[in-house]
């Protein structure tokens, strides 16, 4: 239990790092280099390799083990810098850093791992790092990434400039990239996000399930030109509609992320589970919605991952009125490749039902096709 909470409180300090500006650090810390009086700290770091994310930002990043024994006692603490230099274009460094206050650690031999991350644009890059704790020690680490795309990951138009860092963030927003120039008209788009864990066996919504989510959804109101959106998150486990906003746009981000971070999905109310068929009836009430407004979307786009339930809606309760509008997509998340095959979901079987298509992604390069694949059915 001891070992738990000091990696929960610690790795929770360590990803929170935000940009600093290095005219307010003094020079030992922006040079960051080791002197000759400078006392150790043990640790070993292992660089993460760029990585384009659901939010079409590179991610890149390192994991850190530190034997806790060092910090026998209270009032410990510790400082992570984190310094990104592009080799390319105007060379300025990026500073990031977090500063982490540790619980009491009594006597143990755990050692514990943590992680950071950090976004950047195409292109090669040297990172300097440093640990440095309360009784002034050390430890350091340099290593250099190159950020590219893959062949598959071409159509994607990573949301950064070239050479260009920041902050990593739930939201995943970096500085943008010029947007694309499109002159097909924009579209009237609903989001219903189904915030469910990417894992069915999964009973909580991790971070890593909430940046994907949250990622994605930023990149599809980045992508798609838009004259309003409609977003309504939901999870068909707990029957309910969890958060709904009519005039949606990339500030309301936060929004949505706090309503994910509120669900709680280990906990089930005793109506919910008796109701065997909630999850049909909430479904078919936001489709209903979708298909019945006085001024229907022009596509509806549900975006998640697959549903636990594979009950097939009964006829009568999905039925499309005359019209052409609005097209139905199912963005379905499977971002491990080697699944066992599984029959529909319920959320496959709807969308089937309503004549709409379904798209499954394992990777960002796929969820840039079938964004290019919903342009192209625009009315």
């Amino acid at each position: 239990m001891r070992a738990a909470l000091l990696l929960m409180l610690v790795s929770e300090g360590a990803l929170a790092q935000m940009v600093l500006d290095p005219a307010r650090l003094s020079p030992r810390l922006r040079n960051m280099e080791s002197t000759w009086n400078e006392k150790v700290l043990e640790c070993s770091v292992t660089p993460i390799k760029p990585a384009l994310n659901f939010a079409f930002r590179i991610e890149a990043g390192y994991t850190v083990r530190v034997p806790m024994n060092q910090f026998e006692g209270t009032g410990h603490g510790w400082v992570i810098l984190t310094r990104i230099t592009p080799r390319e274009g105007d060379r300025k460094p990026v500073y990031l850093g977090s500063r982490t206050p540790l619980p009491d650690v009594p006597k143990t031999k755990v050692e514990v791992e943590i992680g950071g991350g950090y976004l950047v644009g195409e292109g090669k890059y040297d990172v300097r790092w440093m640990l440095m704790d309360d009784q002034d020690r050390a430890c350091h680490k340099d290593w250099s990434i190159d950020a590219h795309l893959t062949h598959a990951e071409r159509e994607a138009r990573v949301g950064m400039l070239p050479n260009t860092v920041d902050a990593f963030s739930l939201r995943g927003f970096g500085r943008a990239a010029a947007p694309a120039h499109d002159d097909a008209p924009p579209l009237r788009v609903t989001i219903l996000m189904h915030a469910a864990p990417l894992s069915p066996r999964r009973t909580r919504l991790r971070a890593t399930d909430q940046m994907l989510l949250i990622g994605s959804l930023s990149a599809l109101l980045e992508r798609l030109p838009t004259r309003s959106v409609r977003m309504v998150a939901f999870n068909l486990d707990q029957q309910k509609e969890i958060y709904r906003r009519d005039d949606f746009n990339a500030d309301a981000i936060p929004q949505v992320w706090r309503a994910l971070n509120r669900l709680e999905l280990n906990l089930v109310d005793y109506h919910t589970l008796a109701n065997r068929q909630g999850h049909i009836d909430l479904l078919a009430d936001l489709v209903n919605r979708e298909l019945h407004a006085e001024e229907p979307s022009d596509a509806v786009v549900i975006l998640g991952p697959v549903a636990r339930s594979i009950d097939k809606p009964p006829r009568g309760v999905l039925e499309r009125p005359a019209g052409d509008l609005p097209h139905f997509f199912y963005f379905q998340y499977k971002p491990w490749v080697r699944q066992p095959a599984t029959l529909p979901d319920t959320l496959t079987l709807a969308v089937n039902r309503l004549k709409g298509k379904v798209l499954t992604i394992h990777t960002p390069g796929e969820f840039a096709k079938a964004i290019d694949q919903l342009e192209k059915r625009r009315p």
